[in-house]
């Protein structure tokens, strides 16, 4: 593709959609529009083929005019081979938004290109350190009967990007939401894995398995005490845990902020809705252990409330956040209620 963009030259936001199959040379026409640094870029058809980055080399060179771009948010929407190339292309110490939305029907052979996420990750944030938001989700569905090649070395998890994490220190937004996971463990090692980051406002880390047999890793409840001590400013947070009714007993006091502004958690079973019923003595310490983290929480149930979500079973997951949303509700009545009578009686004492 060959448009020359002269008369452009000013532009400075962007919104295309481009036939596929979509190749970098059909890129490069936008590295010369001089002050472009907002693009929303999609695809339209289902031309794409499945081309793989070769094994360990998904952060290599593969067009001379990659690497070039000085867009600094990028929105990507369309089949994930397209976003993989997409990204590789325009990836540069510039970029500081990213945001992409994979197509929700793809084809069986383009379907494994999920598994490419971790490198679309990696391809962002070893690009610049400094990247404030990194987001991307899918709201398609699985059969069930999907074949899926774990030996495919090309999909493997590159063991750097955990070292990449370790390195972000200005990410606002961390959002990887309904994306099937090659290896079992890479949301809890990404989650364990974050610095201390005093910017974090919004992190949600559903991952997706596959299968019913497919057995996640995952943070455990205890382990929401790290976001009082490393993320001070997050305000919301969707996230899968294991072992929600394995609720600690008690908060230590080093974990507890009673100033931590949180104010919506979700926590998202892995096969998107609650398999049993918790009970309402298990629901109780949990209420317990979650106020005492998060005083400010105002929302624990709006995640599960679509129409889309109760249709594919959710309503049994809606009814326990709903009964747990009670009970820290009437927790910070208390609260309330208790310190006015306080200061209601020191004044009176003066």
């Amino acid at each position: 593709m060959d448009l020359p963009l002269p008369e452009m030259s000013a532009l400075m936001t962007l919104k295309l959609t481009l036939s596929t199959p979509v190749e970098m040379n059909d890129l490069v026409f936008l590295n010369t529009l001089p002050r472009l640094n907002t693009l929303f870029l999609a695809t339209h058809g289902s031309g794409n083929k499945p081309v793989y980055p070769e094994e360990g080399k998904h952060l290599a060179v593969s067009h001379p005019k990659q690497g070039q771009s000085k867009i600094t948010t990028l929105n990507l929407g369309g089949d994930p081979f397209f976003i993989f190339w997409a990204t590789s292309f325009f990836r540069s110490r510039f970029l500081h938004t990213f945001v992409a939305k994979i197509w929700t029907t793809l084809d069986d052979n383009i379907r494994p290109g999920l598994l490419l996420m971790p490198h679309i990750l990696h391809l962002v944030i070893s690009s610049n350190p400094k990247v404030q938001q990194f987001s991307i989700e899918w709201d398609g569905d699985l059969r069930g009967d999907e074949y899926w090649d774990w030996d495919d070395e090309r999909l493997s998890i590159p063991e750097e990007v955990f070292n990449s994490v370790n390195r972000l220190r200005d990410l606002k937004i961390l959002s990887i939401k309904n994306i099937p996971i090659f290896t079992a463990d890479f949301t809890s090692q990404l989650y364990y894995g974050l610095p201390r980051l005093p910017s974090l406002h919004t992190l949600c880390l559903v991952p997706r398995s596959v299968s019913r047999e497919d057995v996640l890793s995952l943070p455990k409840i205890e382990d929401l005490a790290v976001v009082c001590l490393d993320f001070p400013s997050l305000r919301h947070l969707t996230i899968s845990l294991e072992d929600i009714v394995e609720t600690p007993s008690e908060v230590t006091e080093i974990m507890m902020d009673p100033e931590h502004g949180l104010k919506s958690l979700f926590i998202v079973s892995p096969f998107g809705e609650l398999e049993t019923s918790i009970t309402l003595s298990q629901l109780i310490p949990l209420a317990t252990y979650l106020d005492s983290l998060f005083p400010q929480l105002v929302d624990v149930t709006s995640y599960f409330e679509s129409a889309d979500k109760l249709k594919k079973g959710g309503q049994r997951t809606l009814e326990c956040w709903e009964n747990l949303d009670g009970l820290l509700k009437s927790y910070q009545r208390i609260r309330t209620r208790s310190v006015r009578n306080l200061l209601e009686g020191r004044a009176e004492k003066s």
